[in-house]
């Protein structure tokens, strides 16, 4: 199939979200039938059923829509040339199909009306077989194909992204820094101005915030990536903004909406802003604070919220923001600071900044922490204080979003090779995409970039993880690495 047989979007939006739902109950069925189908012989009744059912949803689509298109597409789902906007989690049906059409080196199918029941039992075989056999070739599945003469069905190529598409994705990687570093910079105005006790524009602001809810929606991965640098010597601006970007990405996979992520991701931006209130001597120890030093810190949420009340307009936004700097060091269990007669029932967005303060807070290493703590090892230590630091639900919301081995994450390969977690592989929580940066002996100037889900011809990993390496262990400067995608 040539690049230009590859189905374009070709709906309105309300036609879309039809189409998107068509999709979603297609594949959750062909998932069914899959796994019926090895199980039970043709002559099974639950064989029969499954195929019925099957069927059925082609011969509807057929009747709305026309042909049928299921792709495979840098690590999305589309159904005739739709995203999916599905589960992918590591138990969905989208993730199901997604590593069986990996496994099998294909991209997916072009349903034609005219496609039967009988022409259905016949792929599933095929499929079958060529999994039994270990394929892994579009040529050998094309082969096959067309040897057993299957009509009104064609089997699709892997998808290769195509000069066009890289440019898109140089541009989408260059908003995201623009909107990163806009965030970090507008957050030192703000906070230049509440030292001088002045009143502050937000307008600059809800820009900012917006256009960082814009690229999370649109695809997280670059942001989420940018929150690996390293910035020791602006700590405070990169640490509140990095958990502004982790909070709308978290409320953005609890399926909050674009007003709702833009008010959590100015409460998040501003969440530290009482540290201001700090003496600079006590911001900038670089060894661990003493008894009188840490009972001036744990005062910072009460400062946040004279910092806000004074120097911003009194309204939801302003009052959603001094919420969350006031209870995002309280836990679940009524512990926290600072000090309350009474337990309180937490706000989400409080629970939400908790979760995203306290990792970035424990990963990035703050100056009155001498050692930064590899990501992998953070998330381990939360998930044994979810329920009493940390809501459950919304620590797996978390951890799903960033992945078992989180943006700056250091690893060891079985190949004896260092690489960096830069993102979350979209099938596969624990086979992140890095960047290949050298070896224990030595880094490489230009590192490559490798998805740790891909396999050979045969079904094995290209390479796995021995271990996550601790930043003590082996300081690297991971940000020179980032940024060389951000140019």
């Amino acid at each position: 199939m040539s690049d230009e047989q590859i189905i374009a979007p070709r709906f309105a939006s309300t036609e879309e979200r039809e189409c998107s739902l068509l999709g979603q109950n297609f594949i959750n069925q062909f998932c069914i039938f899959l796994k019926t189908c090895r199980i039970y012989d043709p002559d099974n009744n639950n064989y029969k059923l499954q195929l019925v059912l099957t069927n059925d949803l082609i011969q509807d689509h057929f009747r709305q829509l026309g042909d049928l298109t299921l792709q495979l597409q840098s690590d999305y789902l589309f159904y005739c040339g739709v995203r999916l906007r599905t589960e992918y989690d590591l138990e969905s049906n989208a993730v199901y199909l997604i590593e069986f059409f990996r496994k099998l080196g294909i991209s997916g199918f072009m349903f034609d009306i005219g496609f039967t029941s009988e022409g259905l039992r016949q792929v599933v075989k095929l499929l079958l077989a060529a999994e039994a056999d270990g394929v892994n070739s579009y040529d050998e599945m094309l082969r096959r194909w067309q040897q057993a003469g299957v009509e009104f069905v064609e089997v699709l190529p892997p998808m290769v992204e195509s000069l066009e598409q890289a440019d898109q994705s140089r541009q989408r990687r260059l908003f995201a820094k623009k909107a990163f570093f806009s965030a970090i910079s507008n957050l030192k105005s703000v906070v230049s101005a509440i030292g001088a006790n002045r009143s502050v524009d937000l307008t600059r602001t809800s820009r900012v915030i917006h256009s960082l809810v814009d690229q999370v929606i649109s695809d997280d991965a670059y942001l989420l990536e940018l929150t690996a640098l390293q910035a020791h010597d602006e700590y405070t601006f990169k640490h509140s903004t990095n958990v502004c970007v982790y909070a709308i990405c978290l409320g953005n996979s609890i399926k909050l909406n674009k007003t709702e992520l833009a008010n959590l991701g100015f409460a998040a931006l501003f969440h530290d802003i009482g540290k201001t209130r700090l003496p600079l001597q006590i911001l900038n120890k670089p060894t661990e604070f003493d008894e009188a030093e840490w009972d001036l810190v744990r005062k910072h949420p009460t400062y946040g919220v004279l910092a806000i009340a004074k120097t911003m307009p009194f309204d939801e936004n302003s009052c959603r923001a001094i919420l969350v700097a006031f209870e995002h060091h309280f836990n679940l269990d009524g512990s926290g600071y600072p000090y309350v007669k009474f337990q309180r029932r937490l706000n989400l967005y409080s629970k939400i900044v908790a979760i995203c303060d306290v990792f970035d807070a424990l990963t990035s290493g703050r100056v009155y922490r001498k050692d930064a703590v590899s990501p992998e090892h953070v998330l381990r230590k939360m998930l044994e204080q979810a329920g009493t630091k940390f809501e459950p639900t919304l620590l797996k919301a978390f951890i799903s979003t960033v992945s078992l081995y989180p943006p700056g994450t250091l690893l060891l390969l079985d190949d004896g090779r260092l690489a960096m977690a830069i993102g979350r592989s979209r099938h596969d929580l624990f086979r992140p995409r890095v960047k290949i940066i050298g070896d224990m002996f030595q880094l490489y100037e230009i590192a490559e970039e490798v998805d740790l889900s891909q396999r050979d011809e045969v079904g094995n990993y290209y390479r796995s993880i021995v271990r996550a390496i601790e930043p003590q262990e082996l300081p690297v400067n991971l940000s020179h690495y980032i940024l060389q995608s951000f140019q």
